[in-house]
């Protein structure tokens, strides 16, 4: 699977869990923090991991990470669309 279309998905898929939660604001904000901190954890796992299965990891990881970013970022302009 190609990068960019990893991380497309990742963010399609963690805007939409975080939609579900559109009348509750932090827990809204919350999944995509939460994301990223899974992001960051795989990031260290896969240096530990090491080899191949490590790289992988460490491709998964970095996408997640960059989904995570700009769906905070996509959730926020929503919220902030909603208020105003």
């Amino acid at each position: 699977m190609g990068f960019w279309i990893m991380v497309v998905l990742f963010s399609a898929i963690i805007i939409g869990i975080s939609m579900i939660f559109k009348n509750k604001k932090p827990v809204m904000f919350i999944i995509p923090s939460g994301f990223a901190i899974v992001g960051m954890v795989l990031l260290i796992l896969s240096f530990i991991i090491g080899d191949f299965s490590g790289m992988g990891m460490t491709m998964y990881s970095i996408a997640l990470l960059i989904s995570s970013a700009a769906a905070l970022i996509v959730i926020t302009f929503f919220g902030f669309l909603k208020s105003a």
